[in-house]
């Protein structure tokens, strides 16, 4: 197994779509325009796609994580050989305010694939 790390791709996701750039926890490198971070974030799931599909074709399992979370992990969902999300420490996080019991719920929803 292999585990592709989407930690670029969930900071591009932050620093487009939450207030993360406005705050003292800014990623400089990624102070970018609007554009160019909308830019770098559709290529970065087609990034992963291509490692995932290369890695099943060596034969691997394909996991994902880092930065995954319940706004982002919709677009790791697309990718048909991710068989394992790492999301832990999102549903601890989130456990906090729901009850894990919620967290884990909403998570499953959000992550369940139709066959």
């Amino acid at each position: 197994m292999v585990e592709l790390h989407t930690g670029l791709f969930a900071n591009l996701f932050a620093m487009l779509h939450t207030n993360l750039p406005h705050s003292n926890h800014s990623i400089k490198e990624l102070e970018l325009p609007r554009y160019e971070l909308s830019s770098r974030l559709e290529k970065s799931p087609e990034d992963i796609k291509e490692a995932a599909a290369h890695a099943k074709k060596l034969g691997l399992e394909v996991a994902a994580g880092h930065g995954l979370n319940y706004h982002n992990v919709h677009e790791m969902m697309k990718i048909e050989e991710i068989v394992e999300l790492n999301i832990g420490q999102s549903i601890i996080a989130r456990s906090v305010f729901t009850g894990l019991k919620d967290a884990i719920t909403e998570m499953k929803r959000l992550t369940t694939r139709d066959v």
